[in-house]
């Protein structure tokens, strides 16, 4: 993973919320309704380490040339909402050759983790905020 000042403990036994068993279940649910039938998504439990204390809920390592992803989410998330975070990595997931790919474009004129670098990244943060909202039914993130 990219993000410099992140680590990641796998295998992290979950103690509240769904249990691991829910939420295999509910991305098996969303897999077919966002028809990603032709991928193979695996989950996993872990907990962020950042050393500047944010905390993160979700992530993801995907492959989108063999259509394989691997969710991450946090044992104790701090939204209080895992399907909302699921369904979020999830389009990640789906944008993730499009995002890589601007990205990509992107860095060949600006520095990673710059100002240009940063508004992008946010700009997509919203834009998955804003489909996982439309997807789920809701107004109120």
């Amino acid at each position: 993973m990219e993000i410099e000042d992140r680590e990641i403990l796998y295998d992290v036994r979950k103690e509240n919320g769904l249990s691991s068993d829910e939420l295999e279940a509910l991305m098996k649910k969303w897999q077919a309704k966002l028809e990603m039938s032709d991928w193979s998504l695996s989950l996993k439990i872990v907990e962020f380490k950042r050393k500047n204390g944010y905390r993160q809920s979700g992530d993801f390592v995907a492959t989108p040339e063999n259509k394989q992803a691997t969710i991450l989410m946090t044992s104790n998330p701090w939204r209080g909402d895992e399907e909302y975070t699921l369904v979020h990595e999830m389009l990640h997931v789906l944008f993730y050759k499009y995002d890589k790919n601007n990205e990509g474009l992107l860095l060949k004129s600006f520095e990673k983790f710059g100002p240009e670098h940063e508004s992008y990244m946010d700009t997509l943060e919203e834009l998955v905020h804003h489909f996982t909202r439309i997807i789920l039914g809701r107004s109120d993130r």
